[in-house]
């Protein structure tokens, strides 16, 4: 077997859908299709540059890809992932050895990551190179169901300024995805309303209900979140409301539980790798 890290530059749009298609083909979270047409949207999404990305060849075929970008002082894994075929080949620990190594010889200062609680390989590899369990990061869902509450008017805001907005008041714990980088790339037909401390993005339809894409209180009390939320609603009162896992306890979390929604049975974790003073991953 010959095993090669290389540039994901190296490989096309349609290869790496392909690779990302396969290697989350019954994931736990559920099974998601990459095409190369969204490739490009949900890289900005990660936050993610191709020229910091990777990819596994094995015996000569593509076989696994790291998603990385940069953010200051930091580095981001944006999405991981290895074709079945090549699990047990050593292409998770050479991608993942590859980017702490790249990372702290440019100058980083750490490289974080989400990963699902409940997916126990990943976080024993993650845990293997010194990476720490952070915080909690919950999703929800609320079945339509009446509104006990006088809904507050929010002010309707536009992608771009919401996006400036969380990047001026988002909490330093804030998830990338909730940030105002990751917001600047959402679908054009998301909606923004902002209330006092407190911010919610989120896309409606018929088909598939209201997604909250991002929900945030600059205030950990959380009471224009719940205000917001309530707002929502109270807009929607025939549809059902899903949350992404990311929410963070001292963020909106809190305000979710307090609206009536339940919790996911699963969800992510924050983790975080400090490469100041961290050894190579993959010594020469």
């Amino acid at each position: 077997m010959t095993l090669a890290i290389v540039g994901a530059g190296q490989s096309s749009a349609e290869d790496l859908a392909a690779c990302f298609t396969e290697a989350f083909d019954g994931y736990l979270a559920g099974s998601f299709a990459m095409t190369a047409q969204a490739l490009p949207l949900r890289l900005a999404r990660w936050g993610a540059e191709l020229s910091m990305s990777r990819c596994a060849v094995v015996d000569g075929a593509l076989a696994g890809f790291v998603f990385v970008g940069r953010h200051g002082r930091r580095r981001r894994v944006g999405a991981m992932g290895v074709c079945p075929a090549a699990r047990g080949s050593g292409a998770s620990r050479a991608l993942l050895g590859t980017v702490v190594d790249e990372a702290r010889a440019a100058g980083a200062q750490a490289l974080e990551l989400e990963v699902f609680a409940q997916n126990v390989p990943a976080l024993k590899l993650y845990r293997s190179f010194g990476f720490v369990d952070g915080a909690p990061l919950w999703g929800f869902v609320r079945e339509p169901a009446p509104v006990d509450a006088t809904p507050a008017t929010p002010r309707a805001m536009a992608l771009a300024h919401a996006a400036d907005w969380l990047q001026a008041h988002g909490p330093a714990q804030l998830p990338y995805q909730q940030g105002g980088e990751s917001m600047r790339h959402v679908d054009a037909a998301a909606t923004s309303w902002q209330l006092g401390t407190a911010l919610i993005v989120f896309q409606a339809s018929q088909q598939v209900g209201v997604t909250v894409l991002a929900l945030v209180d600059a205030d950990p009390a959380q009471r224009d979140a719940r205000r917001l939320i309530d707002a929502l609603l109270v807009a929607h009162p025939a549809q059902t409301v899903r949350v992404p896992q990311l929410m963070h306890d001292d963020i909106a979390a809190r305000a979710l539980r307090e609206a009536g929604f339940t919790a996911l049975p699963l969800h992510q974790i924050q983790m975080r790798l400090d490469l100041r003073g961290c050894p190579p991953a993959n010594p020469a």
